[in-house]
């Protein structure tokens, strides 16, 4: 088998793998996605915000709302995947922090909107109105959205496999190369894997196997604590909502997911009581919250780059491309179709140029 007519291979099944592999396979390019757990290790506990408000670069805006568009587009290809495009209330931090961001976002193009105290009730009419009333004014941002990541990567998977790509649920534990040093597949706990192209998107699990060809990932791990409600057919929230020390959305199966910060929040040294007391919180946002049931919390540990963006592209190693990143679930739709395009075309979209893991420059080496 030549190299070319050889799988691409991909390393990593949470929700920016799946894309990937998904896209490649919407390419008519054969595709093996290795994975210990099928689904990822950060993707199930995440808070799976669509959003461009995480941006303070415009560079960075771009790419996000770039890939809001693109999952957009891959909702209409794919009916049943779980987004919702319920728009946010973003009633956190000072006054004067709103006004930078409601600033900053109308320069950029989002379409955002100051709204007083009655017309945040009048959009979430199950608050209490003490919760608007205590924070005066708020932030609408209809443009953004959420989606269900755990689901939505079961259901790329297997569209993905209906376009012939072969899962792998085992370990990679190293790179195999050629006699020129090009990286010709991986070496897995079930034994070797050939291939055309190998795409690293491991989360944090990507260190340690850039570590064994001596290449530094600048990426480091962040514990983020969500609780969930038991399921509810009542409907609490029509948006994702953030108020101060407190962001929450209703999934669509009817539990509500809530935090410190969309990204959780530290778990401290009881996570079951943090958990318990943030679910106290919650219960008095809402007019009847009582009858909320307390479910389960999770804690995830979300791979973030030591400056805030993502990681994509050449790792230095030919045959070799890394995706990793914070805000995967944003993310994950641009980054498929930019690579997807890159490996099967040598399509190198001018965006990708912002995120490649050279401008760390000498880091990159241990």
């Amino acid at each position: 088998m030549s190299v070319e007519s050889s799988p691409v291979i991909v390393i990593g099944g949470g929700i920016v793998g799946v894309s990937i592999a998904w896209h490649l396979a919407r390419e008519n390019k054969d595709v093996i996605l290795i994975a210990e757990t099928i689904g990822g290790v950060a993707t199930p506990k995440s808070f799976c915000w669509l959003n461009a408000a995480g941006a303070t670069q415009k560079f960075y805006y771009d790419f996000r709302r770039r890939s809001m568009a693109r999952w957009a587009e891959m909702g209409k290809e794919l009916p049943d995947l779980p987004i919702r495009w319920g728009g946010v209330l973003a009633c956190d931090r000072t006054p004067e922090e709103r006004q930078e961001f409601y600033e900053r976002q109308r320069h950029w193009g989002t379409k955002i909107r100051r709204m007083e105290q009655t017309d945040l009730a009048v959009i979430e009419p199950q608050v209490e109105e003490a919760q608007f009333s205590s924070v005066k004014w708020g932030l609408h941002v209809p443009q953004e959205g959420t989606i269900e990541a755990y689901v939505a990567a079961a259901k790329l998977i297997a569209h993905a496999q209906s376009l012939g790509i072969k899962v792998l649920e085992t370990s990679v534990t190293g790179f195999l190369k050629n006699d020129k040093g090009r990286v010709s597949g991986v070496v897995t706990a079930s034994g070797q894997v050939h291939g055309s192209h190998v795409v690293l998107a491991a989360g944090l699990g990507s260190v340690p196997l850039l570590a064994t060809e001596n290449i530094r990932l600048p990426l480091n791990g962040q514990e983020g604590l969500l609780v969930n409600t038991a399921p509810t057919e009542k409907r609490y929230l029509n948006t994702l909502l953030r108020l101060p020390g407190l962001h929450m959305r209703q999934t669509l199966d009817g539990h509500i997911v809530f935090g410190a910060s969309f990204a959780g929040g530290q778990p401290g040294d009881d996570a079951q009581a943090t958990a318990e007391d943030l679910f106290g919180q919650v219960q008095k946002v809402f007019k009847n919250g009582h009858e909320l049931e307390f479910s389960h919390y999770t804690i995830g540990v979300r791979p973030e780059p030591e400056d805030g963006y993502p990681i994509l592209g050449s790792t230095g190693l030919e045959g070799l491309s890394l995706a990793v990143m914070h805000s995967g679930v944003t993310n994950a739709a641009l980054v498929g179709e930019l690579l997807a395009k890159k490996i099967v075309f040598g399509i190198d979209d001018p965006m990708l140029g912002d995120y490649r893991l050279d401008r760390f420059r000498d880091d990159a080496k241990l």
